[in-house]
Formats: C-alpha cells, structure tokens, sequence
C-alpha cells in the first residue's frame, strides 16, 4: 500500500507449498483479542502519520475512538467526523525475520474500502545510514481487499527491483466464493521462498532466486500493520453512505 541489475530474475512458481506451514514451529505472538480487553500499546503503535496512494482518510492517534477491542475482535473504523474521513493504522514495534504469520479478518462492505494486513521492512522505520525508503525497503501484502470488488484477494510482494509502480510487482489476486464472514490469511516466509495462504490452504508460491537487497530484501527484520485505508488509487471512488464502516480482527499470531 505504500534498481539494479541482477544476473537472475525472480521465478514465480507454480508449485504451491501444501505442507502445513505451522509444522515444527512454536506459537511465539499471540494477539487473540477474545481474550484481550484493550489494546497493548507496548506492542501496537497507533501510527497517525501521513497517508499515500491519495486515500482519503486520516489516521488518528491512540486517543480518538477509530480503534477498540469488543465482542472478542479488534476493531478498526472508518468513520466521516465533519469534513473528514477519520480511521486507524496500527503498526506492531515488534519485528520478526522468518517465520508463518497469520491473521483471521473480516473485511468491510462497501465501495471505497481498503482493510490491509501487511508488512514492511524495519529499515524503514531505522535513521542513519541503515535507514531503506519504500520499496527498497520490502513490502509484504499478506491480505488486501477492495470493497468495489470483495471477492478479490490480492496477495503480492513489492522491492525496488519488482514494485506496483514498474507494474513488475509480484502479485495474485483468488476470488473468495463467500467473502462474507471471517477468513484466515497466511504468510510463509523463509530464507529460500514465500508463500501465502487462504484458510489454510496454499495460493501463492515466490521461490527466491536473487541475492540482490533491491530484489529480494526479505531477509531483513519486518513489523506487522492492520490499517483500513479509505479510497485512493487502488480503492477509487468512495461512497460515504458505508461510513461508519468496521474491519474486524479476531486474531493475529506468528510462529517460528
């Protein structure tokens, strides 16, 4: 949502990984929200900072009411207050490096909806000279959904080398056959491949081919961000008889 030559190019596989992605690893972050009463601002930061993609919303701070816990789930909403579209991102200050990341989401109704559940690389959030901007820093879209089209799924990675500007970004879209209700996304993630996953099963397989940080920065640390986004290049046109719309979290949890 928010190069370089190599000697190799990047090979999207059609073989897709079955093999359960939790096999032989532990549970190590566990956000079950039936369980949580509030949000822990230790691990969630509730980032208001600028928006892209010309999106309407803005993002509000940890004191507005776009984000809360109720009825066992997260809640994230968009909301018209005035003049403005008011929601909520929410980034994780953890970060991981490898691992099988899930979440189990509903996504709003609506046209102009945008609910996402991504990654970034770290070196985005760093200064200094180890400090990456997007994309060079890596973007991993584990879920993204438009209300013009809730049956799309869109699945896809973004480096320098292979983005949504240069239309080269590595990228599937799966058409849910109820995109109502709760849904579980996955993310698979080693030195040697991604792959994601819809309830469970596999959708989209990324082998790793270059050793280039502009084609493959996915060896780097990466932190988790929930946000519903409001229009923009990739949601269009809003129709703000949805507002006050929710995106709903049951869960979030990694294993390694």
């Amino acid at each position: 949502m928010l190069t370089v030559v190599a000697s190799a190019v990047l090979i999207v596989s059609p073989k897709l990984q079955a093999a359960n992605p939790k096999a032989g690893k532990k549970l190590v972050f566990n956000q079950d929200f039936s369980k949580i009463r509030k949000i822990d601002t230790k691990i969630w930061k509730f980032d208001d900072g600028p928006v892209y993609n010309n999106e309407k919303e803005t993002y509000t701070a940890e004191n507005h009411h776009n984000a809360w816990i109720e009825n066992g789930a997260l809640i994230l909403e968009a909301r018209k207050e005035g003049s403005k579209i008011t929601s909520a991102r929410l980034q994780s200050r953890p970060t991981w490096k490898y691992g099988y990341f899930e979440a189990t989401v509903e996504v709003p109704k609506g046209k102009g909806t945008w609910p996402a559940f991504w990654m970034l690389g770290d070196r985005l959030r760093q200064s200094g000279p180890n400090r990456l901007g997007w994309p060079k820093c890596g973007e991993v879209d584990i879920m993204e959904q438009v209300g013009q089209d809730p049956k799309a799924i869109h699945f896809s990675l973004h480096t320098e080398k292979y983005n949504w500007m240069k239309k080269e970004q590595r990228t599937k879209v799966v058409n849910l056959a109820d995109s109502t209700g709760f849904h579980t996304y996955g993310f698979n993630w080693t030195p040697k491949a991604v792959d994601f996953y819809l309830d469970g099963k596999p959708a989209y397989h990324v082998d790793k081919t270059e050793n280039t940080i502009e084609a493959w920065p996915f060896d780097d640390q990466f932190y988790i961000i929930l946000n519903l986004a409001i229009g923009g290049n990739m949601a269009g046109a809003v129709d703000d008889t949805i507002l006050p719309c929710r995106y709903r979290i049951k869960d979030v949890r990694i294993y390694q």
